[in-house]
């Protein structure tokens, strides 16, 4: 699955998640390219409500975009949102007997695309445990995890 259809499922609580993940300057680099403003105002709940706003404004520029550069910043913004779930990625990386370092590891993750409908089903069922499904779908999609439609019901 591309990273902006991944972006575009997911719940606007979870993009706020991957939004504040982000780098500061990558935030700011996506509002002013995309032409997303904020409203000026200055007590600290509008600054919150103003900040979802914008989140609000960019997730639906990215859903409606099909630019090569949109889904490379997409498919940064949910690496760097994976990065701060080290759980989530330890747990599976365990589970799967794959050597890591508190969740990160030194190939790439080729070894997920080969796992059977049974090793995934099995994968799910644990993660599901101690993880949010939306977590988990956005994990294993990005990963590309085979049979994920027909597992994550």
């Amino acid at each position: 699955m591309d990273p902006i259809t991944m972006t575009a499922q997911m719940s606007d609580v979870l993009f706020d998640e991957v939004m504040a993940a982000s780098p500061r300057k990558v935030r700011e680099m996506l509002f002013s390219k995309l032409g997303i403003k904020t409203k000026k105002t200055f007590s600290l709940k509008a600054f919150s409500e103003r900040k979802s706003d914008q989140n609000r404004q960019l997730h639906q520029a990215l859903i409606k975009t099909a630019s090569k550069r949109e889904a490379d910043i997409c498919k940064e913004l949910i690496r760097a949102w994976l990065y701060t779930k080290r759980p989530l990625l330890k747990s599976t990386l365990d589970f799967l007997g794959v050597p890591n370092d508190d969740g990160l590891v030194e190939v790439e993750p080729e070894f997920f695309k080969e796992l059977s409908k049974e090793k995934v089903k099995s994968l799910v069922d644990h993660l599901k445990k101690s993880f949010p499904k939306e977590e988990i779908n956005l994990y294993l999609r990005f990963v590309e995890v085979p049979f994920l439609d027909e597992v994550l019901v």
